[in-house]
């Protein structure tokens, strides 16, 4: 399944700002492959201190171990979706 997770945090727990928050998150989106999840584009609004992740995981598990080691650092709020060109084709042929 796909999901577009949002994490926001503060100019106060920016992990840019501090090197053991940064190393943190970059650990835990490097840990992905292991726990059987795979980041298919990350993007980061670096003034609105927010950073954008398609991923893809079989599972909610694999998503909270994902997301817990940054739990601290900020709100991440992950919505499933799907490719909405996909979705159209389906539609299409229905009618």
């Amino acid at each position: 399944m796909l999901f577009h997770a949002t994490h926001r945090h503060t100019h106060a727990t920016c992990p840019a700002h501090m090197p053991e928050k940064r190393a943190l998150f970059v650990k835990a989106l490097n840990s992905a492959k292991e726990i059987g999840v795979k980041i298919i584009g990350s993007y980061a609004d670096a003034p609105g201190h927010t950073v954008y992740l398609i991923i893809e995981a079989d599972t909610a598990l694999q998503i909270a171990q994902l997301f817990d080691p940054i739990l601290e650092l900020g709100d991440t709020e992950i919505k499933p979706v799907a490719d909405s060109m996909k979705l159209l084709d389906q539609m299409k042929e229905q009618d």
